[in-house]
């Protein structure tokens, strides 16, 4: 957001300087955050008398999604970046080729080398995002690259540096409780209903066909469009474009929904590796993970449909620089919404068993969506009776 503002209005030097000290603070939270996994998630889950296994495979399962944020956190250096230079186009590339990397390695994990646990799934977001990274860096200290880091000529401005730190820190805890969340709803589930349900889980994550691109997408496209906006002193278009977003986005995600649903059983079955041995005990495992995954993927399909609402509301909160109702939404999310709500189906909706996990994570799913909603329409009414002021004044 700075960077924009200082590009916006002409202070090129001054812009390069601060993307810089943006990059430098992102590598040093990212770094303080994998510190902070290392030296405290372990300790903590044996606290809460989580079994060897289960540690184990939460302590590997969270590695792998904090490093994958801290990646993520520079990258939406990056993509900043870009969005200032209003370069749109390559933001949208961007999101397919990690969306294709993601689906490429999910088939080569799955089909080649047999890997289909939920830690490898993990693995190929990692990569997908490690790939952004290099190019992302690549970009970023490229000598023909407008806003050029350069380690040498860094303007540390403590009005900037607390801005920065501001708009930036509650997107990165934000992301850092969703993953310690995920090892929590991971370890409940299997206790509650055996690795089975987690398993087929993870099979529903890779049935989506990607669907889940066409929001993240349109909330970059979104929250460039909405800084242009405020930029320009016209907060009443910056508002309309988040309804317009909201529209489009809904329309394509429930068309992707739409197709899941036709698709459903191929989907399903195209990642389920049939059985070497055609044994009778075998054949029934190997159907009931297809009917097992159908199932969950159906309560998929309602989460998809629910993120795509949240993300690009959150987009149009980031756009509007309040950057701390992430943090908020996560949070709520996972410890009011998603936990609660897996132990009490557990002890009061028991005769479905295992679609419990499914239903859980479409229940929380849903409810954040419309929690978010109403957080929207309370912001945009507050400023449509106040004229929207504030907007003007500091735009």
């Amino acid at each position: 957001m700075i960077v924009a503002n200082l590009y916006g209005r002409g202070e090129i030097k001054e812009a390069r300087r601060n993307a810089g000290v943006v990059l430098i603070l992102t590598a040093i939270i990212s770094i303080f955050l994998i510190l902070l996994t290392i030296l405290g998630v372990i300790p903590l889950l044996k606290a809460l008398n989580f079994n060897r296994g289960i540690i184990e495979r939460g302590q590997v399962y969270f590695y792998i999604q904090i490093t994958t944020t801290a990646l993520t956190a520079i990258n939406v250096v990056f993509i900043g970046l870009e969005r200032a230079k209003r370069n749109i186009k390559l933001i949208i590339m961007m999101n397919i080729v990690v969306a294709l990397i993601k689906v490429i390695l999910t088939l080569l994990f799955v089909f080649v080398f047999g890997l289909n646990s939920i830690e490898w799934i993990a693995v190929t977001t990692l990569i997908a995002q490690l790939s952004l990274t290099i190019f992302a860096i690549t970009v970023m200290f490229n000598k023909n690259n407008i806003f050029k880091i350069d380690l040498k000529d860094l303007s540390f401005n403590k009005k900037y540096i607390k801005e920065m730190i501001k708009i930036s820190i509650p997107v990165v805890l934000g992301r850092f409780t969703f993953s310690f969340g995920k090892v929590i709803v991971n370890y409940l589930a299997t206790v509650y209903y055996g690795a089975g349900a987690i398993a087929a889980l993870s099979i529903t994550y890779k049935a989506n066909l990607g669907v889940g691109v066409i929001s993240s997408s349109s909330e970059e496209v979104e929250t460039t469009l909405i800084s242009q906006n405020l930029g320009n002193k016209n907060p009443k278009r910056a508002f309309k474009t988040v309804s317009v977003a909201t529209i489009y986005t809904m329309i394509f995600t429930i068309l992707g929904a739409v197709l899941i649903a036709l698709l459903m059983e191929p989907a399903v079955k195209f990642f389920i590796s049939k059985p070497t041995e055609v044994t009778a005990s075998a054949m029934e495992e190997y159907y009931l993970k297809i009917e097992t995954a159908k199932e969950l993927l159906k309560f998929e399909i309602l989460s998809i449909l629910a993120n795509a609402l949240t993300n690009v509301l959150l987009g149009g909160f980031y756009g509007f620089k309040l950057t701390k109702i992430s943090y908020i939404v996560n949070i709520v999310r996972l410890f009011i919404f998603r936990i609660p709500i897996l132990i009490l189906l557990y002890y009061f909706a028991s005769d479905i068993g295992y679609k419990v996990v499914g239903l859980t994570m479409a229940l929380s799913n849903i409810f954040t969506a419309i929690l978010l909603g109403v957080f929207f329409l309370i912001f945009y009414f507050k400023n449509k009776a106040n004229n929207f002021i504030h907007y003007l004044e500091v735009a």
